[in-house]
């Protein structure tokens, strides 16, 4: 698909969380309207799923909007991701009926379950519905350091400390300079079909890029009142879940 059309596909995601918030109850069916629903079975859709998910990750939805592109909820071990409602998950490659399970604390946003009794096997994921949601994810962790890093740069562009904003501080430069690198990076990658490795790279990429955010706005990006910590918060527990799905 032509860059452009993966970019107005992106335009319209970002159209939607505009209008509805990335908390709607309505978002799956929103975001189905547009075509995100159709994404995991048509090979020419993956630079879609991208740059898609870059909006999604940007304005802090649900990590259930990617993995649902699986068709299932990805499991590591016996904890099942984004199970939701359908009872779903993702095992060895197989989509397998879930009987019992009972939800655990984990990162906001990623509503993670323990799978105590599982039942059928339903089928297989697809090649091209792995390949949606690992474009998808990679988009994802891309938006959560683009999302970071807007939140930081406006910080200190108002911020003044030494007679100056942060913003014209050397130091305050370098390191914002090499975040964006990484976070553009990642982006890079979500349009150039990444495998594995790729996805790998991306979480620590931008989890580190999410450190040096916090390095420069100092106290005031760790407070529950300012929102930095929630994308930190969220690379981190990805990077640390998508190696385990990976392994």
């Amino acid at each position: 698909m032509p860059l452009s059309e993966a970019s107005a596909f992106a335009e319209s995601v970002a159209g939607v969380l505009g209008r509805h918030g990335a908390e709607s109850p309505e978002l799956a069916e929103l975001l189905d309207g547009l075509g995100w629903g159709t994404l995991a079975h048509d090979e020419a859709l993956t630079d879609c799923a991208g740059l898609g998910a870059v909006e999604l990750g940007r304005r802090l939805a649900p990590i259930h909007t990617v993995d649902r592109l699986l068709g299932a909820a990805p499991m590591a071990g016996d904890l099942a991701r984004s199970l939701g409602e359908e009872l779903v998950a993702v095992a060895d490659g197989r989509c397998v009926l879930v009987r019992r399970c009972e939800p655990v604390a984990s990162a906001d946003g990623l509503e993670v379950h323990r799978v105590l009794e599982r039942g059928e096997v339903l089928g297989e994921v697809s090649p091209t519905a792995r390949a949606a949601w690992r474009v998808a994810s990679v988009g994802y962790l891309a938006g959560l350091g683009q999302g970071a890093l807007e939140l930081t740069v406006d910080y200190v562009r108002q911020r003044r400390a030494f007679g100056s904003t942060l913003a014209a501080l050397g130091p305050v430069q370098q390191l914002l300079a090499g975040a964006a690198t990484a976070v553009s990076g990642v982006r890079l990658l979500a349009g150039a079909s990444p495998d594995d490795e790729a996805l790998a790279h991306a979480g620590a990429a931008v989890a580190e890029a999410c450190a040096a955010c916090h390095q420069v706005t100092g106290a005031i990006g760790f407070t529950l009142e300012y929102p930095l910590h929630r994308y930190t918060q969220r690379a981190r527990a990805l990077a640390v879940w998508n190696d385990a799905l990976l392994d």
